[in-house]
């Protein structure tokens, strides 16, 4: 009878648990965007503490902050300065620019055909009808919309940033207050590895994004596409998306070269941009990744898959670094069983338990 209430307890352990696990996660879905923010400001803190502590040493550290925050806002609208001298005349030039698209694409698939490579119907009527060109506009039009609310919720990062940062002393004293006493050591190692953790992913993802930067500008340099520098800022806010913004920045770099280049010229340069992104993206970056993190290229490429089901381009941007401190933690964790195994006296004080 026993028997049967234990698994009984089991088996209603176990729905209550997965019943607080579902409303767990649903409770933290209705803050998704709230959260966000708060973990890509906590990131942008991150990023810029190095240059706050040298800062610091001249100057009072809330200066030092405020010439950090300043120095991103400056980054960004130099970026976006070329597209944005442009945004004036963007009505009076965005029908002759449709028109270019238009017949480039006409172009294209007219090189096809002559090469006996397959096209759908579909695609040349849509050409030949207009409605491509007719959907051409609102497309650009929602992109600009979608770059200007972008640009947005970056000043609201970097603001939520610059709260974090003046109240950082006032949250770690009401932590410090909450934890118990015993497990001190314990909080203040693994919050350690967090930043550092934390910090070596900005740091490899800073440089992949070199990496992909280096290889869109190269290659529409080498092949001296027109009004390159204007695509400057979409191409690195693009990239700087984690691990997405390699494809991303792939794809967006083939439409320019495509649409300002003549067909068939623009072939070699779209191939050299999906080579490039392929050996990036999948021999490159994992092995990037895991040598700043100390992890397993397959197990990064794992967790960046499992993050993008979970929660998209935020999935990855935490669940990679969160993987490897969880590996610290557990290597903290053997290494003290490992010592105290080791330790002397120990097999000698389970001799006369064992002989009992």
């Amino acid at each position: 009878m026993s028997r049967v209430q234990n698994t009984v307890i089991v088996l209603v352990g176990i729905a209550v648990g997965w019943w607080l696990t579902r409303e767990i996660v649903g409770l933290l879905a209705n803050f998704a965007d709230v959260l966000t923010i708060f973990g890509f400001a906590w990131l942008l803190n991150l990023l810029l503490e190095p240059m706050v502590e040298q800062l610091s040493r001249g100057i009072k550290r809330p200066f030092a902050w405020a010439i950090g925050y300043l120095s991103v806002i400056l980054i960004l609208a130099a970026l976006s300065a070329p597209l944005a001298s442009q945004a004036s005349v963007l009505p009076s030039t965005l029908p002759d620019a449709i028109e270019q698209a238009t017949l480039r694409i006409d172009h294209l698939l007219d090189w096809l055909r002559d090469h006996r490579i397959g096209v759908p119907q579909n695609s040349r009527w849509m050409v030949e009808s207009g409605q491509l060109a007719q959907q051409i506009g609102p497309t650009v039009m929602a992109w600009s919309l979608s770059l200007l609310s972008a640009g947005g919720q970056i000043l609201l990062v970097i603001g939520v940033a610059a709260a974090m940062a003046a109240g950082d002393d006032s949250l770690r004293a009401i932590i410090n207050a909450v934890i118990p006493t015993a497990w001190d050591d314990d909080v203040r190692q693994i919050y350690d590895d967090v930043r550092r953790t934390y910090s070596a992913a900005i740091r490899g993802q800073l440089s992949i994004w070199a990496i992909g930067m280096t290889l869109s500008l190269g290659v529409l340099a080498i092949f001296q596409t027109p009004n390159m520098l204007l695509w400057l800022g979409p191409l690195a806010i693009v990239r700087l998306l984690p691990y997405m913004g390699g494809i991303l920045g792939g794809m967006l770099t083939a439409s320019i070269l495509l649409l300002s280049l003549p067909w068939p010229d623009s072939l070699l340069p779209v191939l050299l941009i999906i080579i490039g992104e392929m050996i990036k993206g999948y021999v490159i970056e994992p092995r990037l990744l895991g040598r700043a993190l100390s992890l397993s290229p397959g197990l990064v490429l794992f967790v960046v898959l499992l993050g993008w089901k979970v929660g998209g381009v935020t999935g990855i941007a935490f669940g990679v670094p969160a993987m490897a401190v969880v590996q610290a933690v557990a290597e903290r964790l053997l290494s003290r069983r490992d010592a105290r195994a080791a330790a002397p006296g120990t097999s000698e004080a389970r001799r006369p338990a064992d002989s009992r």
